[in-house]
């Protein structure tokens, strides 16, 4: 199943799609990923083992010529170890640079949705797996439970985590009366990035989601903005399109630092304003190109 990305939803509508997929154990469980994640869905391949692996990782599989480790999700979810090579399903993301295939037992369909569609984890009774669960959307007569593909990735491969960040002190003191609205859902990396731009020099003011960077926007102005793409309430498009369209600031810069790296999405963003796309976990890139905006005179 391949997916045309070139289809996907115009940028800034607050919406996203959804590939709403199955995981078959005690019970069946409905998942979701967000569709700007994926690559391709395709049929369980043939895997080579990988000696010492994680144990959620089955082996790797060659997929149009890129060696990709093979993921058992539900061992992931402590849902099962087991699933049917002939029956299942593989999921390839792309993300935080890093390819990687999630098994499943089985595809549903995808759903457009809105950000604010996105119910807490806290409007369903199992909490089982409450820390790899973002939010929960509901459709028709089920819950979808959006996971954190991010979290499992990390857990699995150190290499998608941020990496200690070499800040530079000598321009400490140029920082310090600049300020920095920053828009990031996860309150793992929010705290991160807070706290290392903080150390910087820099004044940093975060917000949970875009709608509350939004509602800040309007009551004063920022020297720069940070935000993430995948965000609750408000995206990182939809703060872009409100900031430059509506409310009609042009010089304020504004720097989308997201997982979804890729020429298309950066293509997006600086089509409807956003003057830079930086991938994650690139934490040091981030840090030298606020400097660039701020203290260096970069336009």
């Amino acid at each position: 199943m391949a997916l045309d990305h070139d289809i996907l939803l115009e940028v800034g509508t607050n919406e996203f799609e959804v590939v709403e997929f199955i995981i078959d154990a005690d019970k069946k469980y409905h998942f979701g990923i967000n569709i700007a994640k994926v690559r391709e869905i395709i049929r369980y391949p043939e895997v080579v083992r990988i000696p010492n692996a994680h144990p959620a990782v089955v082996g790797s599989a060659n997929i149009r010529n890129k060696v990709i480790p093979i993921i058992n999700l539900a061992h992931c979810l402590n849902l099962k170890t087991d699933f049917d090579p002939k029956k299942a399903k593989v999921i390839i993301t792309y993300f935080n640079h890093q390819f990687n295939g999630f098994v499943v037992d089985d595809i549903n369909r995808i759903h457009r949705v809105k950000w604010a569609d996105i119910k807490d984890y806290s409007t369903i009774a199992d909490f089982r797996l409450a820390d790899s669960v973002l939010g929960v959307i509901k459709v028709e007569d089920r819950l979808i439970q959006l996971l954190d593909f991010e979290k499992i990735a990390s857990e699995i491969n150190p290499t998608t985590q941020f990496n200690d960040v070499s800040i530079d002190y000598s321009k400490t003191e140029k920082r310090k009366n600049k300020k920095i609205f920053l828009a990031e859902d996860s309150l793992v990396i929010r705290k991160l990035l807070k706290n290392t731009l903080s150390q910087a020099g820099y004044n940093v003011q975060d917000f949970e989601n875009g709608k509350k960077l939004l509602e800040a926007v309007t009551q004063s102005l920022p020297d720069i903005i940070v935000t993430d793409l995948e965000m609750p309430e408000a995206d990182g498009s939809f703060i872009i399109r409100t900031i430059r369209e509506k409310l009609k600031i042009e010089d304020l810069p504004i720097i989308v630092f997201s997982s979804l790296a890729s020429e298309e999405n950066e293509r997006k963003v600086l089509s409807i304003g956003a003057n830079c796309f930086i991938g994650k976990p690139d934490l040091n890139i981030l840090i030298d190109t606020i400097d660039k905006f701020l203290i260096e005179g970069a336009k």
